[in-house]
This record gives structure tokens, sequence and C-alpha cells, in this order.
């Protein structure tokens, strides 16, 4: 039994459950989105973690169905979904659970629950065994976004600065159906690990569980799981067949681990022959045959057999509320306020902005100066287009980050200085010097302009390249950033931009990661989730109009950009890889953006409503 919307993970351990049984003579029937009515040869197999939610009540399971199914428990203890399957395990006919520790758990509470252990699966083994050819790939990790993981995968990032990575990470906002851009299953995962040297597990909870399913599909295809320390890791020895360690040294042992190959080619073939050899599906099938006898032995009540088929009754899920929806419900009473101290804010600022203009005896005219550098490109595949507000000390590591490229092809730098008062410019003008086969232009406003857009739609102007590169001057570039994303753009000519994952950092070190999300416009109505670093196909960000110019969207122009993309039609393509490194201040724009977002949503929803699905 399964819901047509449901996680297509546990679809997964059904039909590995059934593959199994099949091959020891039972007959597999798969319904969805009901029970079948009772039959003296019927015993029904779900995993009652979202049906319930999923299907309509007039669909759920009458207790004498219940009576003769077997339940397959997924979840971990302590958990709101342990709970949720815990309350119709004890109405099941029989129990199993995948994991050892909810299986212990059940039982303490006086459920007969059973651990069916994931084996060798024949459908999950794409490798075989066979040590040939390179693995592309060095680390990839496959899981859900919690802070914690993506403070640790923020950690690793310099260790993989020359390397490849590939992560994958999901969130709940919606299911991870079959072909979802979200969650990688089936013939798509099982590829990306048979190119992987290492799969990095980091816990979703504070229980130390090793995901069987996870790690199972990466042996079972030559991945290397490096995970921190778990428990009830039998029959998996550490350091033979996997590698275990603390949270805390995972980027170390990572980067040690990556520099012995002949390390990872033992782990590799001695995990694999230990699942292929001593874990067999059988010990799970033994456990669920016992279920099912179990279950089969509860009598059906006269009438039962032979009632009308059962009709499929998915139910209609309320999609999530758009961003805008939840704000204002969560703001109340506070809106009035908080866009009453978002003006004075902007307020004060441009007052600011001004009285430095006056002090430095600037016109009331914004004039501009341009300044060449460099070797000039005779046609530049990449212009950065990189701008500079009273960062004196940031935006020369910026630039030094664009010159350090290991990109093989012409770049070109426009920097758009906008009125800066703390020697920006000069100190861009002695970085420069230092690179003089780095082309481009610096262009000085003499008043600023007071959002980020306007400065990048000016070095647009002065821009000669088929591609663009948005670089603000806190912010860097890595060494092979540019290629990564110029070949996600090569691969997929019809996307108008790549993005990759961007690490988070402060003063005192990594913080987590951004732009991990895979393109998806509908997303675009709960929110940003891609930052602005973006290599964006000049033409197309032409047609949209450039970055917009409002005032009520300040500090909201990257996601404005991404919706009106989606508006027209358009896309992007993500590169799930490391490509910069964007700088955490307190002070930024996005920072007293934070303060009010009603008219930055009102002006979102009037621009775009498609993409927003305003009347829906």
């Amino acid at each position: 039994m399964s819901a047509s919307e449901e996680n297509i993970f546990f679809n997964e351990i059904l039909e590995a459950f059934g593959e199994a049984l099949a091959h020891d003579g039972f007959e597999i029937e798969r319904s969805v989105d009901c029970f079948p009515p009772p039959a003296e040869d019927l015993v029904y197999l779900y995993i009652p973690h979202e049906f319930s939610t999923l299907v309509d009540p007039l669909a759920h399971p009458t207790l004498e169905q219940l009576s003769r199914t077997v339940a397959i428990s997924t979840e971990q203890p302590g958990t709101s979904w342990f709970e949720h399957a815990s309350g119709f395990a004890r109405h099941a006919g029989g129990v199993v659970d995948i994991n050892p520790l909810a299986a212990e758990e059940m039982r303490r509470r006086g459920i007969a629950a059973e651990h069916a252990p994931l084996g060798y699966i024949p459908s999950w083994d794409v490798w075989g065994g066979k040590d040939a050819g390179e693995r592309p790939i060095d680390v990839a990790f496959l899981g859900r976004h919690t802070p914690e993981r993506a403070y640790t995968i923020a950690r690793c990032r310099p260790a993989l600065e020359q390397r490849r990575a590939a992560f994958y990470l999901t969130e709940t906002i919606k299911p991870h159906v079959g072909g979802s851009s979200y969650y990688l299953a089936g013939e798509r995962r099982a590829r990306l690990l048979t190119e992987s040297k290492l799969l990095l597990n980091i816990h979703q909870q504070k229980l130390p569980y090793l995901e069987w399913h996870r790690i199972l599909g990466a042996v079972l295809n030559g991945c290397v799981v490096l995970t921190e320390h778990s428990l009830m890791t039998e029959p998996f020895e550490p350091g033979v067949h996997f590698i275990s360690t603390r949270q805390d040294d995972l980027p170390f042992v990572l980067e040690a681990l990556l520099a012995d190959e002949e390390h990872l080619a033992r782990i590799r073939a001695a995990a694999y022959r230990l699942v292929r050899e001593q874990m067999p599906m059988s010990r799970a099938t033994a456990v669920i045959e016992r279920a099912v006898e179990k279950a089969h032995a509860n009598p059906l009540h006269r009438g039962s057999v032979g009632m009308a088929p059962a009709v499929p009754l998915p139910k209609a899920l309320e999609p999530p509320s758009p961003g805008w929806v939840s704000y204002v419900r969560e703001l109340g009473e506070q809106l009035p306020t908080r866009r009453a101290l978002m003006d004075l804010v902007k307020r004060t600022r441009n007052l600011e902005r001004r009285v430095g203009e006056l002090a430095q005896g600037a016109g009331a005219a914004d004039e501009v100066i341009v300044e060449e550098f460099g070797r000039r490109a005779h046609r530049p595949r990449i212009t950065v287009l990189l701008t500079v507000y009273n960062h004196a000390e940031l935006a020369p590591v910026a630039l030094r980050s664009v010159a350090a490229s290991e990109f093989d092809g012409a770049i070109e730098v426009i920097a758009v200085d906008d009125g800066s008062v703390d020697g920006s410019v000069e100190a861009l003008r002695r970085t420069w010097t230092d690179f003089p086969w780095l082309s481009g232009k610096l262009v000085r406003r003499s008043v600023n302009g007071g959002l980020p857009a306007s400065s990048r739609n000016l070095a647009f102007q002065y821009a000669a390249g088929d591609l663009l590169f948005i670089l603000d001057a806190d912010n860097s570039v890595l060494p092979q950033g540019f290629a990564k994303l110029t070949a996600a753009l090569d691969a997929n000519q019809e996307a108008a931009f790549s993005y990759g994952i961007i690490e988070k950092f402060d003063g005192s070190g990594p913080l987590g990661i951004e732009s991990w999300l895979e393109w998806d416009a509908d997303r675009l109505r709960y929110g940003n989730y891609i930052d602005a670093m973006a290599l964006i196909r000049r033409e197309q960000f032409e047609q949209v109009g450039g970055y917009p110019t409002e005032h009520s969207l300040a500090g909201w122009e990257d996601y404005a950009l991404w919706t009106a993309m989606a508006e027209s039609g358009r896309h992007g393509v993500r590169v799930p890889d490391f490509v910069g490194r964007y700088r955490v201040s307190q002070d930024s724009m996005l920072s007293i953006a934070g303060i009010d977002h009603s008219t930055a949503w009102t002006t979102l929803l009037r621009k775009y409503p498609k993409t927003m699905r305003v009347g829906d």
C-alpha cells in the first residue's frame, strides 16, 4: 500500500521488500491510495509514515484490515513521525522496523516489533563491483538540510577547493516524488554514487543513527561512506567497511581520505563484498514472512470478504502558504511598527550619505568617471559586475579572487564604486596594478545611488562579456567557480543562468551554505533561495530588464530578478558544488531589509502575479 504523493524513499523500501518476497514465491500486487477489500489469502504491507496524511480518511484501513496488515516502520525514536507510526503499529497484525533502535523502543512500549535489516538488493547494485574507470566526483552528500549539516558542509569547503563535490540537500515544503528536482532517487542516485569516491553522512537528529537506506545505496555502488560516529553499525566494522569520526573532525578526515586512493579502494571492495556475500535480503524477508503469517492468522469477519472494490482516494493537499501570507500572519499588529522603522532606517541612511557627499564637496549631479585597467580582452567570455560602496578593506579581496580564477577563458571586471568616501577607489587602484593581465574598468560615481541594483545595472552598460557574474565587494569567487558555472551553462543551453553553493562565513569562520536548493520556479512563492552570486547569460539579463530599481525592493533585488526570470518562462541550473563565499554582515542591506517585508511582497505580487500565483 502506498500513497500517490508519498515520498519516493518509502516506495523504494516497499519495492525492496516486494522484490525479495517475490523471489521467495509470494505474489505481490501494488495498491495506491486505498486498501483493497479483505480476502482470505490477502495480507497488506504498508509504511504508515505518510499514508494517513496523504489519503482521504474514507480510504484509511479499517481495524479489521489493520489486523491483517504488516506495518513497516522507518522512523527514528524521538521524532513526531515515530510517534505517528507507533499509533498505527499498535493495531497492526505484524510490525517490522528497518531500524534496530526503533524496533527496541517499540518493544519497550509493548508493541511486538521485529528488526528487518536491509541487505543486498540487486536493483540497487548498478556498480556490480567492477573497479573500472575514474570516479570524477570526490565527495557527495544526500539528505535534508539542517543548520548542523550546512555548518559541517561549509567547514569542508577548504578541503574541496581543488576538487569536485556534489551536494544535494532537500527541504520539507513538499513530498519528494519520483522525478523531483529536490531528491535524487533510483537511477539518478545510483549514477551519482557510482561516480563518487566518498559519501558524507551527517546525522539529521541528535540520535546517532546510521541511515541504512542511504548507506547501502552507497556501498552497493562503490562509494565509501564517511560518517560521524553512529550506533549499531554491525555487521559493518569502522575502519574496514566505512570510516567513522567525530563531527568536528569530518573535514580533516575527508581531506586525508581523498589523498589516499589505495585506502579508499580497500574499503570500497571490503564493504561491497560484505553486503553482497553476508547481508542477503533473506534476513529481512524471513522477519517479514513471520509477520505476514502472524497477520494472516487473524480471522476475517463474515461478510467482509467480497466487499465492493476499494476506490483510490488521494487527499487534495493544501499547498503551504506562500511567503507573504505567513509573514503577514506572523507580524499581525507589528506590521505598521516595522514599516515605520524600516522607513526611518532608510531615511537616516539617505541622510548620512548626503551629509557625506556634502562633506566631500560633491555636487548634486551624479558624475560618472571611467578608468581602464589591464590588457583589454578581445572578447571576454565573462564580465564580472563588481559593486563597491565603502569597502576599502574587502573590495581588494573580491578583486583578487577574480584574478586568481583558474578559468580557461577571458575575463573582464567592471567595478562600480557607488560614491564611496572611505578610500575604496584608491584600494581598488592599488590592487588592480598587481594584476596587469586582468582587464576591466573602474566606474566611479560621484553620488551614491543608494541601491545595489542601480550600480549593477550601470556596470552592465560597460560589460562586453556574453556571461555576467554578480559579485559584491564583501564576497569572493573560488578559483574553480567560473569553470564550474560555465560548464553547467554549456551543458544546459536552455538555462538562463547557473548558480552554485556559497559558503556563508563571518569573522569567526564558516556559518553555513546558501544556494543549496535545485531550481524550482514554484519554490519562489515561499521566498528566495538563490544568492546574487550567479552566472547569467547577457541576453537573458537584458531581456528581463536587468535588476529592478524600485526602492520597495531594496535588499530584494536578487529575489526579484530570479522571479522575473521565472515569470517569463526562463530557468536556472544549479551546480551542486562550491563556487563562492558570502560574508555575513549585520550591517548589510539584506539585514536592514529584513525589518519590514510588506512593501517588498506587495511589489513582487504586483509585478510577477503568475509566479506568485496571485488569486490561487
